[in-house]
């Protein structure tokens, strides 16, 4: 037989095997499962807090990792490392805003009296306290990654591979903390704060290191590593051999979210089990980790980035394996699961994200969205694939009996997948809405993970119109003018309305009154496309239209704090043409209101 179709058949035998064992044991497809409710209220899988049971602690705790060395743990999400330097405070991360580190200082004052004077930032997520653990001291460092500050200010830390989609992911981020769920009662949080802070600060970096590198810093001496990224590609690994600790954002307290739902760089496992070798490598005797418990012992370590590392490692190789005899994204959804010795390793349960999410995402990095199936090359719109589904059904009631008989059935993913085709024929029908909503809750009701449960739990309150979710977060004013002059000039680009513009070609130049270098930037408004100019004064086409405003006029504009007609209207503002032909180049644009969001859940 010909060795291909010998390849063929056998990955299909193996792919269903594993299918239907892993469908078995899915909560959404029938498998046991108990729920129980929290005390705010909250009903989740039992699997959830008996797992993480495990790993977190129920009280905050003050860690000692040798002579002056703590982990600061269970005060937040992530952990704070502190190290005694001579005159004064070494600390590795300063949580997530200001008052979550005036927490932590307490902490700290618990073990010593020393002012916090040097920052390292483990990658770019937990970097908002800085002012709240400085206390006012205005003489300090900040030591990071290269990357670091570049990746704050394009997408706030969350890893956006388009900067022009930050608004998107910042958005998708509310949906997986918590923020359209309420506080008490069914749909609660397990243990995410619901609401984003509004008391946070970045404190840029003012010192950058190099791989390996090795400084002195208080008279403590530190290697720095920052070739092994995690979930960020800003990851800074410390070591201190003297007294043989190691800090990093490697090891986890649950398996690595190598994909997570609100959208972000592609996260390659490779350099993340590097690190994980490397800290084996070193022999440390103490490891801190930004979201686990600290590690104890030499033979203790090992044995945890062992097992942490082969975690990985089975669930990369094997995606790759199966790809190789033929599977298909959401084949491979099911199928790539860890085996029994490393799925109860503590570190290794699937708590924060969720297992089926990891192999389709390495797959769609390395082949791209097309699952080779010619069937699926072209499918039709999916509003007529629902519509024909539905109708295939013989209407909207025999769809909803069929939902309820699965969600009788207990498969709720099936349940779920009908309720979409049905949403999306009947968006506002509001019993459509409710036995969508329903699927929902029970899919984040069932959910062994924090993320899908914030996610489903949030639209299912959105369809029940409890809550809106909204469909981009824009920037602050404050947060465009800390970036360079032209960048949002730039990314006006993608605002640019095909229809509006498909017989326009102006050259429109903005020129920041505040500015003295380099002031004037520009969009080369042409048949439907805005082509930025960094400089106009070299671009072979000459100026059309000159727009003279202050960049936090320009700022707020862009932000959705004033519209199109309030920045024209502002005395320090001057157009080359009269206000009404400006105006109406400008309306070519989309322009978003702060204040009337895009929803969502009301959109086909």
């Amino acid at each position: 037989m010909n060795t291909k179709i010998i390849l063929s058949i056998t990955a299909f035998v193996i792919m269903m095997s594993n299918t239907l064992n892993a469908q078995n044991k899915s909560p959404y497809t029938g498998g046991n499962t108990e729920l129980v409710t929290m005390p705010h209220g909250a009903v989740v899988n039992k699997n959830l807090p008996e797992r993480l049971s495990k790993v977190v602690h129920e009280s905050p705790q003050v860690v000692e990792l040798g002579k002056g060395v703590w982990s600061l743990e269970g005060f937040s999400i992530a952990n704070l490392g502190v190290i005694e330097g001579e005159t004064g405070l070494i600390v590795y991360d300063t949580g997530n805003d200001n008052e979550n580190a005036r927490e932590f200082l307490k902490g700290i004052r618990t073990v010593t009296d020393k002012p916090v004077k040097t920052i390292i930032y483990s990658h770019s997520h937990y970097v908002s306290g800085g002012k709240g653990l400085l206390e006012g001291n205005e003489e300090y460092t900040v030591i990071g990654h290269p990357k670091v500050n570049k990746n704050i200010l394009e997408s706030g830390g969350k890893g956006a591979s388009i900067p022009e989609l930050a608004p998107v992911l910042e958005a998708r981020y509310y949906e997986q903390f918590n923020v359209y769920v309420p506080s008490e009662g069914a749909d609660a949080p397990f243990n995410l704060s619901p609401v984003p802070s509004k008391d946070k600060e970045f404190l840029p970096v003012t010192k950058t290191v190099e791989n390996e590198e090795l400084l002195e810093i208080d008279g403590v001496k530190i290697q720095f590593f920052t070739d092994y990224d995690s979930d960020t590609d800003d990851c800074l690994m410390i070591y201190l051999p003297e007294k043989e600790v190691v800090f990093s954002n490697i090891y986890w307290n649950v398996y690595p979210n190598l994909y997570t739902l609100r959208g972000s760089l592609y996260r390659d496992p490779t350099p993340w089990m590097k690190g994980l070798q490397k800290i084996r490598d070193l022999g440390p005797k103490y490891m801190f980790g930004t979201h686990s418990k600290a590690v104890i012992g030499k033979n203790e370590v090992r044995e945890a980035v062992t097992y942490y590392h082969d975690g990985l490692a089975y669930i990369y190789d094997q995606t790759l394996r199966r790809i190789i005899l033929g599977e298909s994204p959401d084949e491979l959804r099911h199928t790539v699961t860890l085996p029994e010795h490393l799925a109860k390793f503590s570190n290794n349960q699937f708590s924060y994200g969720e297992e089926s999410y990891y192999a389709p995402n390495i797959y769609n990095y390395a082949l791209g969205w097309f699952n080779g199936n010619t069937m699926d090359l072209n499918p039709s719109h999916p509003l007529h694939a629902a519509q024909k589904i539905v109708e295939g059904f013989g209407g909207k009631e025999n769809v909803i009996k069929a939902i309820l008989k699965a969600s009788e059935e207990k498969d709720f993913a099936w349940s779920t997948q009908l309720a979409g085709y049905l949403y999306k024929v009947f968006p506002n029908d509001q019993e459509v809405r409710q036995i969508t909503a329903d699927q929902l809750r029970s899919m984040g009701q069932l959910a062994e993970a924090i993320i899908p449960r914030s996610w489903y739990l949030g639209q299912a309150n959105a369809l029940e119109n409890k809550t809106e979710i909204l469909h981009i977060v824009l920037p602050k004013p404050e947060h465009i003018l800390q970036s360079e002059p032209g960048t949002y000039v730039n990314m006006m680009r993608v605002r640019i309305d095909p229809e509006k513009s498909i017989n326009t070609d102006q050259f429109l130049v903005f020129q920041f009154t505040d500015i003295e270098e380099q002031p004037q930037f520009g969009l080369h408004i042409r048949n439907g496309v805005a082509e930025y100019v960094e400089n106009p004064s070299a671009y072979y086409k000459s100026q059309d239209v000159l727009v003279k405003v202050p960049r936090a006029l320009f700022a707020a504009y862009y932000a959705g704090t004033i519209d199109i007609e309030k920045l024209l209207s502002n005395p320090q503002t001057s157009s080359s043409i009269d206000k009404s032909s400006t105006l109406k180049l400008l309306n070519q644009f989309d322009w978003f209101n702060v204040d009337s969001p895009v929803l969502k859940l009301n959109k086909v």
